[in-house]
């Protein structure tokens, strides 16, 4: 609820206090409001969870909230698109927008699903080498965010990647050998600690560069 309908309502929400509580007008459109609100509404869960490590919370309880927040940001992913084509002027229709919608929400996760079930059957037919399974898993996570993205496909590859990662939790890591659970694990585990913090520290950079660049 919190990542799919609560979220357009908090992106509508947005709009309205940008336009009627904080008076912004001029260029500043109601769609604009919108598009703003589609980005404010993506979550960060990453000090979330690193206090609730810190507090001894259950796993089952940080999983939850980071599981919330991939949903989250694929589903503002998906309504930043659509208002980016209403507000840059492109000739778009009701019809058009639902269908954009539906296929970019709805495309990712059965697009991912796919992936899900091929990979499985992969893994399935490798046995105790951690390596070739590693890779396995490396490869289609990436190969999925490109077919999604950056092929005629044009689907969600966040909310496509998210559904892989479902699956693979709940059903395909048993697909894994023993032997190379625990390898996979950890270099998993350092992939996600290098994104994090090159994501912050990319922030950083182009924060700092505009704040320190001189106006035009």
């Amino acid at each position: 609820m919190l990542a799919g309908p609560m979220l357009l309502v908090a992106v509508f929400l947005t709009a309205l206090m940008m336009k009627f509580i904080l008076f912004y007008g001029g260029e500043f459109t109601f769609v604009s409001g919108l598009l703003y609100g589609s980005i404010a509404s993506a979550t960060d869960p990453v000090a979330v969870v690193c206090l609730l490590k810190e507090l001894g919370a259950s796993k089952r309880l940080s999983t939850m909230i980071e599981g919330e927040s991939l949903l989250n940001d694929g589903t503002a992913m998906v309504a930043f698109l659509v208002m980016l084509d209403i507000a840059e002027g492109a000739d778009v229709t009701v019809g058009s927008i639902i269908v954009k919608f539906i296929r970019l929400a709805f495309g990712g996760p059965i697009l991912g699903l796919v992936f899900a079930v091929v990979t499985s059957f992969i893994l399935k037919r490798l046995h105790n080498n951690y390596v070739l399974e590693m890779n396995t898993t490396l490869f289609s996570s990436y190969l999925i965010f490109f077919l999604a993205e950056n092929t005629v496909i044009h689907v969600s590859g966040i909310l496509a990647i998210v559904t892989l990662g479902f699956y693979m939790t709940a059903t395909g890591k048993t697909r894994i050998s023993a032997e190379s659970e625990h390898a996979v694990h950890h270099v998993w585990s350092y992939i996600g600690f290098a994104a994090e913090t090159m994501i912050f520290m990319i922030t950083g950079l182009v924060m700092g560069q505009r704040a320190t660049a001189p106006d035009s």
